[in-house]
């Protein structure tokens, strides 16, 4: 399963605190009942567009991977996860939007096939 979220926040301080970020994907996967298998890793980007500039960080699972993508000056996120197990996408939305307090939530599933093994 792959949830795929694009949302807006209105507390850009809160959002591009590189240690949020960092607490946010060491937490989560234990939330949704998903094992880590890497410390969360937590880059800025500072690039010469503004508009552009933010935070992205990655944590590594072991049903897959959780991935966010900040953008203060446009006060929009993305965050992908995507997972080899199934979670229930509703809960996760929820969860998501009141920890950043976002608004005007996108989110969309895409159902992932499961191949047997021989």
């Amino acid at each position: 399963m792959h949830l795929i979220i694009d949302g807006y926040f209105s507390d850009p301080k809160k959002i591009e605190d590189k240690e949020f970020i960092y607490n946010f994907l060491d937490t989560y996967p234990e939330e949704i009942r998903m094992t880590k298998v890497s410390t969360p890793q937590v880059t800025r980007h500072n690039i010469p567009e503004p508009h552009e500039q933010g935070l992205s960080g990655f944590v590594l699972l072991a049903e897959s991977h959780i991935s966010i993508h900040v953008f203060p000056e446009r006060s929009y996120v993305n965050i992908d996860i995507f997972s080899c197990s199934e979670f229930d996408p509703r809960k996760a939305t929820e969860a998501l939007e009141q920890r950043f307090g976002l608004t005007g939530v996108k989110s969309r599933t895409l159902d992932r096939p499961h191949p047997e093994i021989e």
